[in-house]
């Protein structure tokens, strides 16, 4: 089949409702919270600044817009392969140099929803894996794995969405993740 043919064909299957997208983001502001590393680790980034250009005023009556001050790593993103210094010699570690045909893939969820709710330390482990492939099938070569933990609830509250340890901020924050033998 050619792409172009599979390209109608999902877009048939979203006019019908028998494909969803999901949007993953969340909103990008002032509040937005920021990881905080520890002081010994590295510099940290700065809150999100939303600075208004003009909003159908005298400063531009036809169109709303604004200039904004981030970091990098704020909200909802992902790390290319240069960030981490595992990457760093990747030829195509740079989000501008990354094939794009990389970032779109079948997708299998893992909801852990509940075990971050009751553990904000949760660990997903390998055998939570297979146990989840057991119900739902295999895992193939090339598919992503996504760990729901619904920690998007958390972010109205910078201090709850860190999950820092209240007596050693300095260690930074946690949050519920896959162990490294789960990821292998």
């Amino acid at each position: 089949m050619k792409p172009a043919d599979l390209l109608g064909q999902l877009g048939a299957m979203l006019m019908a409702g028998q494909v969803r997208i999901v949007d993953c983001t969340a909103t990008l502001g002032p509040d937005t919270p920021i990881l905080r590393l520890p002081k010994d680790f590295a510099r940290n980034t700065p809150k999100v600044e939303i600075h208004k250009i003009s909003e159908y005023d005298a400063d531009g009556p036809f169109f709303a817009w604004n200039w904004m001050v981030l970091g990098e790593h704020s909200g909802t993103h992902f790390d290319a392969p240069h960030h981490w210094i595992s990457g760093k010699d990747f030829e195509d570690g740079y989000t501008d140099t990354l094939d794009v045909q990389r970032l779109v893939a079948p997708v299998n969820v893992i909801d852990c929803s509940r075990e971050a709710a009751e553990d904000p330390d949760f660990l997903l482990t390998a055998e939570h894996v297979k146990a989840w492939e057991a119900e739902h099938g295999e895992i193939n070569p090339g598919e992503w794995v996504v760990m729901r933990t619904d920690w998007d609830k958390r972010s109205h509250d910078e201090e709850l969405f860190l999950n820092e340890d209240p007596d050693t901020h300095e260690y930074g924050s946690h949050s519920t993740v896959p162990t490294t033998e789960c990821i292998d």
